[in-house]
């Protein structure tokens, strides 16, 4: 198993403690705002939860105009990308209206991107092989490594987070709360509720350290993370996650990172129960997430300041390795694991791709 740190009495007081049904809720939260939810009947389709929750975190606003010194590359693309995603040399991004994804190779980036229409989507994910899956409302496409898409009907209004299954299953959230379970197929195994709304979800990979592979949500409502299984849609353990967590990724141990946008923190998160692991500060708006599972590196962007920081997690809690200056705005980040090349997509126009030596061009190694 990794490294873990274990967390001191007092951070342990942030893990929720009282049981409701499988799932534990933290008696002490505080509410900033109450959502207008219906009480459900306790069934794996059921509405969304009564539960005390949080006016969802969203970025913090970086400083008017253009960044000042983005380093490595930076190819122009429309303001608003929607989503950012990246598999076997292949960049893609789609943009605001969701309707069209810019396709681009990691090494060529700045080479003309082949440009693929799609239905409308709001997220998309790669799949293995240059190929990518996205969801939209009412449809699943996938997104062939040569730009052929192959659409799907599907019964999902309103997707707002998408995962894949080791098995193949594809798991797309809702926002309003509901997990949908869909076999390789894409036809529709299960509906999940239980949740205020569904931001994130990751999926263990094989071989983390864990009994099974393991799927977690992330409710920006309840700014929390859950287990769930989805071959039974039970609800497993549930840990708060700060006042404000907006984004998560999972590691090839299996560990699950968690930015944490209203306090400044980053999440980590392990086990079987999940047991919170550690909380490390990061200043200015901590949002975006990823990890360079080859690199054993954790990418996180800090949208008020334009700027992406490397933390090496091999003692157990964050270590800063890297930081580099970004475009405006950095919404969105990716790791192209082949190369070790950081894809930041800001929510102004621009996509920057940016790489540990890129340090001599003007990012910051660490001691620097």
């Amino acid at each position: 198993m990794v490294g873990m740190h274990v967390p001191s009495p007092q951070r342990r007081l942030s893990l929720f403690s009282a049981v409701r049904g499988h799932r534990m809720v933290a008696a002490g939260l505080a509410v900033v705002a109450v959502a207008a939810v219906a009480s459900g009947c306790g069934s794996s389709d059921s509405a969304n939860p009564d539960v005390p929750t949080v006016t969802p975190a969203t970025a913090a606003p970086a400083p008017p105009g253009s960044a000042v010194s983005p380093v490595g590359t930076v190819v122009p693309t429309p303001a608003d990308g929607r989503d950012l995603a990246v598999d076997d040399d292949v960049v893609v991004v789609l943009d605001a209206a969701g309707t069209t994804v810019r396709s681009y190779g990691s090494s060529t980036l700045a080479a003309p991107p082949r440009l693929i229409t799609t239905p409308p989507l709001t997220r998309i994910i790669g799949t293995g092989g240059g190929t990518f899956l996205g969801a939209g409302p009412n449809v699943i496409v996938r997104i062939a490594r040569d730009g052929v898409v192959t659409s799907s009907q599907v019964s999902v209004d309103d997707p707002t987070a998408l995962a894949r299954t080791d098995s193949g299953q594809v798991l797309v959230g809702t926002g309003n709360g509901h997990v949908m379970v869909f076999d390789s197929a894409l036809e529709p195994v299960r509906d999940i509720g239980g949740f205020v709304r569904v931001d994130d979800i990751t999926v263990s990979p094989p071989g983390a350290d864990l009994p099974g592979e393991q799927v977690v949500v992330l409710d920006r409502a309840q700014s929390s993370v859950t287990q769930l299984n989805v071959s039974d849609g039970d609800l497993g353990l549930s840990l708060r996650a700060g006042n404000g967590a907006t984004n998560s990724v999972v590691d090839r141990y299996g560990r699950i990172l968690v930015t944490n946008t209203r306090d400044d923190e980053f999440i980590g998160f392990f086990g079987s129960p999940l047991v919170m692991r550690f909380r490390y500060p990061v200043a200015n708006g901590p949002f975006a997430v990823d990890y360079d599972d080859t690199r054993n590196l954790a990418w996180v962007s800090t949208t008020a300041n334009n700027e992406v920081v490397a933390y090496d997690l091999s003692g157990g809690e964050p270590v800063e390795k890297y930081r580099f200056p970004t475009v405006a705005q950095p919404d969105n980040i990716a790791v192209d694991e082949a190369t070790g090349r950081l894809l930041v997509l800001s929510a102004r126009g621009g996509l920057e791709a940016v790489a540990p030596g890129d340090a001599a061009e003007g990012g910051t190694p660490a001691g620097g």
